[in-house]
């Protein structure tokens, strides 16, 4: 009996052994799940709020350069940046008015949008530029420059296009008087399309050599310098933001050019540019 007892608190003694391990064995596993979906649920917590993050710098509208209106520089005698003739609805200025730049009445606001690394806008620069400039003078138009970026396909992943107009953008809030000049001195130097655009030492190089201060401060931004504000791209919400405005408009390419809100074809011909513009100012009839 003695022996059938024994023999029974063995078996006893191992059911509570194989009991205690597979309780042990299930407490392990419960742990460790515990410990898995933790950190899985820190893992999505932290996904979530870094993609919150990224939507909400989507959302904000990112800094807006001074002296332009609606993505657009209005030039005006004396090289005067002014406002448009009629500011867009909801906007405001500090820039003076036109008719305080003594540009006449009856003046046609001619509107120009360009892409810093399009070869047809540098033609139409070059072909049309000494015209423009001279009926700016005159105080017969207003020339509004409107830069966008189309083009950055063609420059080898440098987004040649965006950081330009950004430099653009730059220069336009700090110093609006060289604009012109920067302009001009941008298609000077225009990259080949499906070459590498130019780094940002060659722009600020291309944007000294035009008669820009680079280490002047922004007026969007007394913290930030004309070359800080290439490097960093600034304006790149901006410059993205006013190109899809362009395309919603019926931009369908560039140079795009209006006269008193009428697209014109009459781009590669200065003096049939000028009859046109003139007719539009009603200094001349038909």
């Amino acid at each position: 009996m003695a022996k059938d007892n024994s023999a029974e608190q063995r078996r006893n003694r191992a059911r509570e052994n194989a009991r205690q391990i597979a309780a042990a064995q299930a407490k392990k596993e419960k742990t460790a799940k515990t410990i898995l979906w933790s950190g899985i649920v820190v893992v999505v917590l932290v996904v979530v709020a870094v993609v919150g993050v990224l939507i909400f710098q989507q959302a904000q509208p990112g800094k807006t350069p001074a002296n332009l209106v609606a993505g657009g520089i209005s030039l005006a005698k004396g090289n005067t940046v002014v406002q448009p003739k009629t500011m867009p609805e909801g906007e405001t200025s500090d820039l003076p008015t036109p008719a305080e730049a003594g540009v006449k009445e009856n003046a046609a606001t001619v509107t120009v949008y360009l892409d810093f690394q399009c070869p047809g806008c540098r033609s139409f620069e070059e072909t049309n530029s000494p015209t423009l400039m001279k009926l700016v003078e005159e105080g017969t138009i207003i020339l509004e420059y409107k830069p966008i970026a189309i083009l950055d396909r063609f420059s080898n992943g440098n987004e040649y296009s965006t950081r330009s107009a950004n430099l653009a953008a730059c220069v336009i809030d700090s110093q609006p008087e060289v604009a012109s000049d920067l302009i001009s001195a941008l298609f000077d130097q225009q990259p080949e399309e499906g070459t590498d655009g130019r780094t940002d030492e060659e722009l600020l190089q291309v944007a000294e050599d035009a008669g820009v201060d680079t280490s002047k401060a922004l007026s969007a931004d007394p913290e930030q310098t004309v070359e800080q504000c290439v490097t960093e791209q600034s304006f790149k919400k901006y410059v993205e933001t006013t190109t899809q405005d362009a395309l919603d408009s019926g931009v369908e390419a560039t140079p795009w050019v209006l006269i008193n809100g009428e697209q014109t074809d009459q781009t590669g011909d200065p003096q049939a540019l000028t009859l046109e513009i003139l007719r539009a100012t009603g200094e001349i009839k038909g």
